[in-house]
C-alpha cells in the first residue's frame, strides 16, 4: 500500500482507494474528509484518532511510537497516546529489544497487520504465532484486551511508526485486520506532519547498525559490562566497537558520542 501524503489525502477524500476492504467504506471516507488541512499539530492528530477514526475503527486506547530500526533494536524518538495511563507510558522502553517482542519480530518477517488476542497473534494473511511472555504480561498487566498492531517503515531511512490499538472488537478479526491495513499509511503520514523529524546528526549516519546500538545504549547511561550483557557480546568487544566509533567520528570519548545523539 502506498504512503499517503498531503496530495494523497486529497485523492482519498475524492474516492481513491488502494486496498481491499469489505466494511463500511463510506464511514472511512467520512473519516478522511475530517482530516485537518494545513499545518497539523499533535492535538489535531489525537482529535482525529479519538473522533472520526474511532467512529470507523472502534478501540479503547491508542499508542503510537516513531523510531529507528536497527538489526536488534527499535530506538523510540517520540510517541503519542490516547487513554493510556502514566504507568503504561513509563513502561515503554526507549530502546526495545526486538527479540523480546515476538509479534514485532514476526511483523518484520511478514509486514502485515496483527491482532493479538487470548494468547494468539493473527496477521492479515491469516498466519498465526504465539506472543512472548513480555507481550502476554503487557496485555494482562494493563488490561489491554484484543490488541491490533501495525508498523510502517521507510526502507531508505529505516525509520518508521508503530501503532497499537487496544480493546478492538474480537469478533470481527478479518474486518479489523483489513481496516488496520487501510488506516496505517494515513496515520503514518499524519503523524509525520505533526513533528518534523530531525535529520540524523552529522557523522552518525556512517555508523553501522551495531555501532549505533552501542551508541544508543551508552546514551542511556549503561556501562560497558551492561551493554555487553544486553547485546550478548564481551566487554572487550564493546571496547573495540567504541574505539572504532571514535575513529569514525573523529572524537575521543564517550561523552562526545552522547552529545552527538542529543
Amino acid at each position: 500500500m502506498k504512503l499517503v501524503g498531503q496530495r494523497g489525502f486529497a485523492s482519498l477524500r475524492n474516492g481513491a482507494l488502494d486496498t481491499q476492504f469489505d466494511g463500511d467504506i463510506h464511514a472511512w471516507f467520512r473519516a478522511l474528509r475530517e482530516i485537518p488541512t494545513g499545518t497539523m499539530t499533535e492535538g489535531d492528530f489525537k482529535a482525529w484518532v479519538e473522533g472520526p477514526l474511532r467512529d470507523f475503527f472502534p478501540f479503547d486506547r491508542f499508542y503510537g511510537a516513531y523510531g529507528r530500526l536497527s538489526v536488534h533494536s527499535i530506538h523510540t524518538q517520540s510517541c503519542v497516546s490516547s487513554g493510556h495511563g502514566p504507568e503504561f507510558l513509563a513502561s515503554r522502553p526507549p530502546v526495545l529489544a526486538i527479540g523480546a517482542r515476538g509479534c514485532i519480530q514476526w511483523w518484520l518477517s511478514h509486514r502485515r497487520a496483527i491482532v493479538l488476542d487470548k494468547g494468539i497473534a493473527t496477521n492479515a494473511a491469516g498466519a498465526q504465532t504465539g506472543p512472548t511472555e513480555v507481550e502476554i504480561d503487557d496485555i494482562s498487566r494493563f488490561s489491554l484486551g484484543a490488541l491490533a498492531q501495525h508498523i510502517i517503515i521507510d526502507p531508505v531511512t529505516k525509520a518508521g511508526i508503530y501503532f497499537g490499538f487496544s480493546g478492538v472488537p474480537n469478533n470481527r478479526l478479518n474486518h479489523t485486520l483489513a481496516a488496520l491495513e487501510l488506516i496505517a499509511p494515513v496515520l503514518f503520514s499524519m503523524y509525520l506532519q505533526t513533528k518534523p523529524i530531525a535529520e540524523p546528526a552529522t557523522g552518525l549516519s556512517s555508523l553501522t547498525d551495531r555501532q549505533r546500538d552501542l551508541a544508543d545504549l551508552a546514551a542511556l547511561g549503561l556501562s560497558d559490562k551492561a551493554i555487553a550483557s544486553r547485546l550478548g557480546i564481551s566487554a572487550n568487544t564493546v571496547g573495540n566497537h567504541f574505539r572504532a566509533i571514535y575513529a569514525k567520528l573523529g572524537i575521543h570519548k564517550r561523552s562526545e558520542v552522547i552529545a552527538l545523539l542529543k
